[in-house]
C-alpha cells in the first residue's frame, strides 16, 4: 500500500506488477547501506519528521513528473512514527483524520514506503521491483523523500517504470541501478506543518 495515494491509483500501482501472471516478480525494499550508518547513536536522521502533521497542500499528477497535478483532498493529517525490520530502524507515516491522532490508518508494516536512507534535510524512502524475464521485462522505481526545511515538511514521490525492457537481468537490483533514467510516470506532493 502506498501511503496517501487514492484506494484507485494504489491498486493501479499494484495491478501493473500484478497482471504479469506465471512470471516472476522480484521486489526490493530501499533499506540500503545508509540505513545502519544513518539511524544509528545518538541525534537519528530523520526525528525531525516524527509527530502529528498538518496536510496544507496535497497534489497528485498520475500522468506524469513534469508539474504537480490536481489538488488531492485526502487526508487532512498525517503521521511520522519510527518502526524496526530485523533491528533496523525506519520512519513511516499514516494518514489521519484529526490532530490529536485518534484516528488514524493502522501502519501497513513492510507494505508502504519506509523512510530508510538519510537525505539533506530528511528522509528516503526507495521500492524497486522486476516482473517478467530477460526479454520482457517491467522494471518498476518508488523513490519518495520526506524533507524538512524552516519547519515544513515536503514529501515528493516519484513513480517510475518501463515496459519491455529487453536488455535486463529483470530483478529489483537492475530496476534499482536504471531508476534515473526510468520514464517518470507519477509524482505526489504533499506539504504540511506542525498543527
Amino acid at each position: 500500500m502506498l501511503p496517501t495515494s487514492p484506494p484507485a491509483a494504489r491498486r493501479r500501482h499494484r495491478l501493473r506488477l500484478a497482471e504479469r501472471p506465471a512470471r516472476r516478480v522480484a521486489l526490493a525494499l530501499g533499506l540500503g547501506a545508509g540505513l545502519a550508518a544513518g539511524l544509528a547513536g545518538c541525534g537519528k536522521d530523520g526525528e525531525e519528521l516524527l509527530g502529528m502533521w498538518q496536510v496544507t497542500a496535497h497534489t497528485e499528477n498520475p500522468a506524469g513528473c513534469e508539474a504537480e497535478g490536481p489538488a488531492v483532498t485526502d487526508p487532512p493529517f498525517i503521521r511520522f512514527a519510527e518502526g524496526s525490520f530485523f533491528g533496523q530502524d525506519y520512519y513511516e507515516y499514516v494518514a489521519c483524520r484529526d490532530a490529536a491522532g485518534a484516528d488514524c490508518d493502522p501502519s501497513a508494516g513492510l507494505f508502504t514506503l519506509l523512510y530508510a536512507e538519510p537525505v539533506a534535510g530528511g528522509m528516503r524512502a526507495a521500492i524497486y521491483a522486476a516482473s517478467g524475464s530477460s526479454d520482457d521485462c517491467l522494471l518498476a522505481a518508488t523513490i519518495s523523500d520526506a524533507v524538512v526545511t524552516a519547519g515544513a515538511l515536503r514529501i515528493e514521490t516519484r513513480r517510475r517504470h518501463q515496459d519491455g525492457v529487453t536488455d535486463s537481468a529483470c530483478d529489483a537490483d537492475d530496476a534499482e541501478a536504471r531508476a534515473a533514467t526510468l520514464p517518470c510516470t507519477e509524482l505526489e506532493v504533499l506539504v504540511g506543518q506542525r498543527p
